[in-house]
């Protein structure tokens, strides 16, 4: 990590770099990606400034302390900087979910190893709930040929069995009737 000082009205004192450099590795460790810094002090009068920039490749943060004292104005300032960047990476926690490692694994379905590669078992994604009508063999035939998705499912008007009606490969329809 490249840190710059820079002095405005004033020289920035060994100790104080020391000590900016000393909290800016506490604020390294929790954000990894930390590329470079920028501390400024600024006197004006009786007021010392100090303003701390961290640049990291995906975040950059900017605090901002003031006091009589530079010391504890960079101390300040770099504190400042350290809670912000746990509040970020707090806030990407959550926004990821608990990590993998956390997570209870489920078993593998009876017949599969579990060394074997999942990347090719099909995922199951739930669309939609429907309810499903009574109608006959006609007016299911029309649903189905209203609707976007291949497959209806309806109870029949007469027999009041499940049917699944299915739109084929060759364009016709299919009709299946589960045995009960």
């Amino acid at each position: 990590m490249k840190i710059e000082f820079t002095g405005r009205q004033t020289e920035i004192p060994r100790e104080v770099r020391r000590l900016a450099e000393r909290k800016l590795a506490k604020v390294a460790k929790v954000l990894p990606g930390l590329t470079r810094a920028h501390v400024i002090l600024t006197a004006d009068k009786h007021r010392q400034i100090a303003e701390v920039s961290a640049h990291s490749r995906n975040l950059d943060l900017t605090a901002v302390e003031e006091s009589t004292n530079p010391r504890l104005s960079v101390s300040n300032a770099m504190d400042k900087l350290l809670r912000q960047a746990q509040r970020q990476q707090q806030k990407r926690r959550e926004r990821r979910g608990p990590s993998t490692a956390r997570r209870p694994s489920a078993p593998p379905p009876t017949g599969a190893r579990p060394d074997e590669d999942d990347a090719e078992a099909p995922r199951i994604i739930r669309n939609r709930r429907r309810a499903v009508k009574p109608m006959t063999l006609d007016e299911a035939t029309l649903e189905l040929e209203s609707r976007a998705e291949g497959v209806l499912v309806f109870r029949d008007a007469k027999t009041e069995r499940m049917r699944i009606l299915y739109r084929r490969e060759d364009g016709n329809l299919g009709l299946i009737e589960p045995e009960a």
